[in-house]
């Protein structure tokens, strides 16, 4: 099963990624050192003096991925994936220069959308966000607005 969820995960990154040319390297965040950056951090991998460029992820003791987080020359920018301990998807989104923002979707633990929107200015709702039952049915929307 552990496997299963591991596959996904990178199947994921493999074909929903932006930046995606050639396959990406991935690496643990644990792997990696930090150094202060005028919003976060720039990663880089233990050993190398170049800003890391491709999936950062982090595992729950169990093995199970935590998060995955796509790089550029160290910066988040591009598609992150958050896991709840079983291995489920959580929520997923986009970074831009190390902010969460653009297009967010959260899920249930069935698989089905929970709610979805865009945020802006680092997790900031905005503009028109849909919010669902354990079924998939729409419940409510609401508009965000500065």
């Amino acid at each position: 099963m552990k496997s299963i969820f591991t596959l996904t995960a990178i199947l994921l990154f493999s074909f929903g990624c932006a930046q995606e040319s050639e396959e990406q390297k991935l690496v643990a965040m644990t792997d990696t050192y930090q150094k202060a950056y005028k919003l976060g951090s720039i990663y880089y991998e233990v050993g190398l003096d170049k800003p890391f460029t491709g999936v950062l992820y982090g595992k729950y003791d169990n093995g199970n991925y935590m998060t995955m987080q796509e790089y550029v020359d160290g910066i988040g920018n591009g598609k992150w994936i958050d896991f709840d301990p079983m291995g489920r998807k959580v929520c997923e989104g986009t970074y831009k220069d190390n902010k969460v923002e653009g297009p967010v979707t959260f899920y249930y633990e069935n698989g089905k959308v929970k709610s979805k929107g865009q945020y802006l200015h680092w997790k900031q709702p905005i503009g028109k966000w849909t919010y669902y039952d354990y079924e998939g049915n729409v419940v409510s929307t609401m508009v965000y607005t500065r």
